[in-house]
């Protein structure tokens, strides 16, 4: 599936959890740090979601909404949407 078409099968509140998460990096000034882990870790994006799993608990015990936790372990499932997250930090930068 291509980029374009990723973004457009991902619902709209899916699309703007990526769009904070891009605005939250690029206002730290995280960015470029972002974009470079981003890529080069990419192919483990599967093998990271499982890690979230793994470590719900102790996030759960400790934030406040752990809904943004699984939205993200979720979201880097799917194939592509690492590469959807690094277009907009992109496009900020």
């Amino acid at each position: 599936m291509s980029p374009e078409e990723l973004e457009r099968s991902l619902p709209e509140e899916d699309r703007a959890f990526l769009d904070q998460l891009a605005d939250g990096l690029t206002r730290r000034r995280l960015a470029s740090a972002a974009i470079f882990f981003l890529e080069s870790s990419a192919p483990l994006s599967w093998v990271a979601s499982q890690g979230l799993h793994f470590f719900r608990p102790i996030v759960q015990a400790f934030s406040a909404d752990p809904r943004t936790w699984d939205r993200l372990t979720r979201l880097l499932e799917q194939r592509g949407v690492v590469e959807l997250l690094v277009r907009r930090l992109e496009a900020r930068a």
